[in-house]
């Protein structure tokens, strides 16, 4: 590949460019078809038209009903209300919460932040591939269990929980079940119908819409205490005059991103993975590996159709290098990679994700996520591995 060519972006676990279709819905909320939500002249009233619709499309292509859905900024504020909101608005029960321990920070964090108002926590341990079992979490079921959050598939390693599973395990026993779907949404086919999930985030710039909306699925009958306070948007439940854009653009770019070659993704991924994995030695790959199927590895496959891995994620740990140069000579050669998570990756510390798998040094510091779409073809993924190749060496050698 041509080192003078674009950017080799293979970050789209951290966010990705929005759709053509999505940006072409969202102009005219931009300029002719400006007006408020809430207000009640033509304009207006349009633009109210046009949340109810998106509304109606994403309650379709999820299979729940239109009520059900509850926009928001992004992922974090999905997290944060369904957590704080859900136990705030059912103080009776119970004052215990469990979720795992390769939680995004939004989850997480939120949940240590409840112990203020004395609830307690438990912090379920995956296996190595990063799954959460259904025996693990129905033995730590406690009859103050007020709430269960755990994520639908993993933004650093791809692993995909066996939800339906969980959730099952948290309806018999009387719990809301919380996920945090925003790797899984666009990808993976969820039909809310059937689920037995309670609440489910989502974050629209993951799937092609533009950054600062998503929204929060309640299922019908759960009480839900609001965060946001003042006017009367979205059912007097989250106040704040409505992102009409994101939200038209969010509408469309499900529409597409479902409609996408995930398979085609997977087979790119596979390719670079196999390549990485023969070509640089002392190399390993995190969470779940088709290499693992028949030699005691998780059944996670059996509840995906892509396996038990998000078809475009690739975490890949190389032995005695520092993720931080590798990321740097990436970026010099043009390749956009990551360290794991964009939301913690500032912080410069060990991820706790890699750590609760149990990777340890000297491959934990040495761990690069690489997440695809389906604009990435091999003779990028050709590229990458080349400049892969090069990269460890020298930093090997340079040890």
């Amino acid at each position: 590949m041509d080192k003078e060519r674009k950017t080799v972006y293979m970050d789209h676990a951290a966010t990705g460019e929005v759709r053509e279709r999505a940006l072409s819905a969202m102009l005219p909320y931009l300029k002719e078809q400006f007006g408020n939500p809430s207000s009640l002249h033509g304009p207006g009233l349009a633009a109210k038209k046009a949340i109810q619709e998106a509304r109606a499309k994403i309650a379709g292509l999820l299979g729940c009903n239109t009520n059900e859905i509850l926009y928001t900024a992004g992922g974090t504020e999905a997290d944060n209300w369904a957590i704080k909101g859900y136990l705030l608005g059912n103080p009776d029960k119970g004052k215990h919460i469990i979720t795992s321990a390769i939680e995004h920070p939004a989850v997480l964090r939120t949940c240590e932040f409840m112990k203020r108002f004395g609830y307690e926590l438990t912090v379920l341990t995956p296996d190595r591939y990063g799954i959460i079992s259904a025996d693990a979490l129905r033995t730590h079921i406690r009859p103050d269990t007020a709430l269960i959050t755990i994520q639908t598939a993993n933004n650093e390693i791809g692993t995909i929980e066996p939800i339906d599973e969980l959730a099952t395990v948290a309806k018999d026993r009387g719990v809301a079940f919380h996920t945090d779907a925003v790797q899984a949404v666009g990808t993976l086919p969820i039909d809310l119908k059937k689920s037995p999930v309670t609440m489910l985030s989502a974050s629209g710039h993951k799937f092609g819409a533009p950054k600062g909306v998503g929204f929060l699925y309640v299922k019908d009958g759960t009480k839900l205490e609001s965060l946001l306070h003042g006017g009367p948007q979205e059912k007097r439940m989250r106040s704040g005059t409505e992102n009409v854009p994101g939200i038209v653009a969010m509408a469309e770019a499900l529409s597409e991103a479902l409609a996408s070659n995930h398979r085609k993704i997977m087979e790119v991924r596979d390719y670079m993975q196999e390549r990485i994995l023969h070509e640089i030695p002392d190399t390993v790959v995190n969470g779940w590996n088709e290499a693992d199927k028949g030699a005691g590895g998780s059944k996670t496959d059996s509840y995906s159709i892509y396996g038990g891995r998000l078809p475009g994620s690739l975490s890949v740990s190389f032995k005695g290098v520092e993720a931080s140069s590798v990321l740097v000579f990436l970026d010099l050669a043009g390749i956009a990679a990551s360290g794991g998570s964009a939301c913690s990756s500032a912080e410069n510390k060990p991820s706790e994700v890699l750590q609760a798998i149990g990777v340890e040094e000297p491959y934990l510091s040495g761990t690069v996520r690489f997440s695809l779409s389906a604009d990435n073809t091999k003779e990028e993924a050709d590229y990458v591995v080349e400049v892969l190749k090069e990269t460890v060496r020298k930093l090997r050698n340079n040890r």
